[in-house]
């Protein structure tokens, strides 16, 4: 965890503030997301004496239900990437206007997912876009993931931000490197946003050392990045595709 800290540092792990505000930043609150999905991250605790095998045996059992397999909607599980796995995340993923989480956990719960494990279902919906994604294999089953819990500096939003972040994909999606970035904003809290990192490669941390962490790009992006926003806390999971 600590060596994928290290390599996210460069780009997004962010402190500064500037007090050199003018009128643009008003012009700039009138630049939003160009949403094309909602999420849920459902933070979960497995129940005592069940352990990931039966876990995985429910979810496998569960994604082969027609509700699960007509509607444009996937799931992931997240699972820390520690020895001892006693919580994990659902995160549920919307692809259309239609709302499936009422009916999501009405199943989860008909199909006795209580005796699973207990979750935390009153969960903000969070609109989301890919910022960009470089995955080698479409739909690939596990990727590692990082998620980042941040904040914008006062007087700084997603206008302001904009500039760095479409900068930040091009070089990252010039450089080929096996990886991915989702942008995340719950609607009541535009002051706030999560920042998910997705690796494609066992070798990531090596990668992005070798190919990004020391280029002139970088440095300069991270500046801005600095300049915009904060991230205050980062988890690393496995992330396992459900459906």
């Amino acid at each position: 965890m600590k060596n994928s800290f290290k390599c996210l540092l460069v780009t997004l792990f962010l402190n500064a503030c500037s007090s050199d505000l003018d009128n643009s930043f008003e012009a700039n609150t009138l630049i939003v997301p160009d949403f094309v999905s909602s999420n849920h991250l459902i933070e979960c605790n497995l129940k005592d004496n069940i352990n990931l095998l039966s876990l995985e045996s429910f979810m496998s059992n569960l994604v082969k239900n027609k509700f699960y397999k007509d509607n444009n909607f996937s799931l992931r599980v997240y699972l820390p990437k520690t020895d001892f796995v006693n919580k994990f995340i659902l995160d549920i993923q919307n692809n259309s206007n239609e709302d499936f989480f009422s009916s999501f956990i009405n199943d989860l719960s008909i199909k006795g997912f209580d005796e699973i494990a207990s979750c935390n279902f009153n969960t903000p919906k969070l609109d989301g876009f890919v910022l960009f994604d470089n995955r080698k294999i479409e739909n690939q089953p596990l990727i590692t993931i990082e998620i980042l819990s941040c904040s914008y500096n006062d007087g700084y939003n997603f206008g302001t931000f904009k500039l760095a972040l479409d900068r930040f994909s091009n070089e990252m999606s010039l450089k080929k490197i096996p990886y991915g970035a989702v942008y995340l904003q719950d609607n009541n809290s535009l002051d706030k946003f999560i920042w998910i990192n997705n690796f494609y490669s066992d070798d990531y941390s090596n990668e992005i050392t070798n190919l990004w962490i020391n280029t002139n790009e970088a440095k300069e992006i991270r500046d801005e990045f600095l300049e915009n926003a904060q991230c205050i806390k980062s988890d690393i999971y496995n992330s396992y595709a459900i459906n």
